[in-house]
């Protein structure tokens, strides 16, 4: 059996992720960000139909022209898009129609994707910050832009490179706390 990471360090590693706003303008290597979108089409999808896609911006230019799409507004503590080092568009297609099941295929099979790449990234030294709502809100000018089919969606947006502050482990609520016996409301 091939060595496998222990409980320890993949429980450490997930308890280090955070979202990450700010970057240094180090460089990142594409075939470092190769390995991390590799890491992220080991995640499962229903049916085993692997609809994730991805579009890898690093010219400053077109992350200039993105953040203009978006009319991004930086706040503090914040790299401005066209400075990142790397904007991932996490894009797919839905071939599981509108039904309840439907959407809850189509989730299940980008969301643990996108997870992979975020702790891929981490374990790499890299930070990065899942957005959801700036490839919807002006979704369809970003697809022009991009080159991206009118049959597939923009679904996330990840902003990737060098953390340029160092951050410690996130903070979550007790297992006690959310997590019940046999019926909700029971205590764990």
């Amino acid at each position: 059996m091939p060595d496998l990471p222990t409980f320890d360090s993949l429980a450490n590693l997930m308890a280090r992720q955070r979202a990450v706003r700010e970057f240094t303008s180090d460089p990142v290597d594409d075939s470092l960000v190769e390995r991390i979108l590799e890491a992220a089409t080991r995640a499962p999808s229903a049916k085993n139909v692997q609809i994730l896609r991805f579009v890898v911006v690093k010219d400053t230019a077109a992350k200039k022209r993105i953040g203009e799409l978006i009319e991004e507004t930086p706040g503090p503590g914040s790299t401005p898009w066209a400075q990142v080092p790397v904007l991932i568009f996490v894009c797919a297609e839905d071939p599981f129609g509108d039904s309840p099941t439907g959407k809850l295929a189509w989730g299940g099979s980008i969301y643990p994707g996108i997870q992979n790449l975020l702790l891929a990234a981490q374990a790499a030294g890299l930070g990065t910050v899942l957005t959801t709502s700036r490839g919807k809100l002006k979704e369809q000018q970003l697809k022009e832009f991009l080159g991206v089919p009118d049959n597939v969606n923009i679904d996330a947006v990840i902003p990737m490179g060098y953390p340029a502050v160092k951050l410690g482990k996130n903070r979550r609520r007790p297992v006690s706390e959310i997590a019940y016996r046999e019926k909700f409301g029971q205590a764990w």
